[in-house]
């Protein structure tokens, strides 16, 4: 039996029933990611290729990061991590929106208030990174991974796939401009 309705306006799947959850390639089919196809910049010399890799390296970390500020609850280095004007909006299975936050300081202020709630340890798990730049803008898709610890037991609390945009400023480096949250599970 086909759980996924495709009826809508979006032609986004849908879970209608039994099956399947999250269906599978929903976060691509809802718009949330959107990979280039490999091969798509082209080496351009040795020079620029170094560049390319280090900028890669710098927005990893700023990536890996962000999971480290939110795991260690530390708020300011939480809110470093963003432009002043950045956005963070988020999705579990393209079914329930988690609504948008703007600005460096409320999206740190905001993830901090989860922080009482979850009464464990959380370590986020960034990896399978891919990272397509344009000058001082990238865009940055990886799989993430949060595991729950409690007790000196380790469970898995949440997974997903995020987008970032991040933009390079001057003096502060590569920094998450918009961050879309595609979680698969939430608990």
């Amino acid at each position: 039996m086909d759980t996924t309705d495709t009826t809508d306006t979006t032609d986004t799947p849908v879970h209608t029933g039994p099956g399947p959850r999250p269906v599978p390639g929903w976060a691509t089919a809802a718009g949330l990611l959107a990979l280039t196809p490999a091969g798509s910049h082209p080496a351009q010399g040795p020079a620029q290729d170094r560049d390319q890799v280090l900028d890669r390296l710098l927005i990893a970390e700023r990536i890996a990061r962000y999971g480290w500020a939110y795991d260690e609850r530390d708020q300011d280095a939480l809110a470093g991590c963003f432009t002043a004007d950045a956005t963070w909006r988020g999705t579990v299975m393209g079914e329930i929106d988690i609504p948008t936050r703007h600005g460096a300081d409320t999206i740190a202020a905001q993830e901090a208030a989860l922080w009482p709630q979850q009464g464990d340890q959380r370590r986020h798990l960034f990896t399978n990174h891919v990272i397509d730049l344009a000058g001082d803008r990238a865009t940055a898709h990886a799989y993430m991974i949060q595991l729950r610890i409690r007790d000196a037991a380790s469970a898995l609390a949440v997974s997903g796939a995020y987008r970032f945009h991040l933009r390079r400023e001057t003096g502060r480096g590569w920094l998450i401009d918009s961050l879309t949250a595609a979680l698969d599970n939430l608990t």
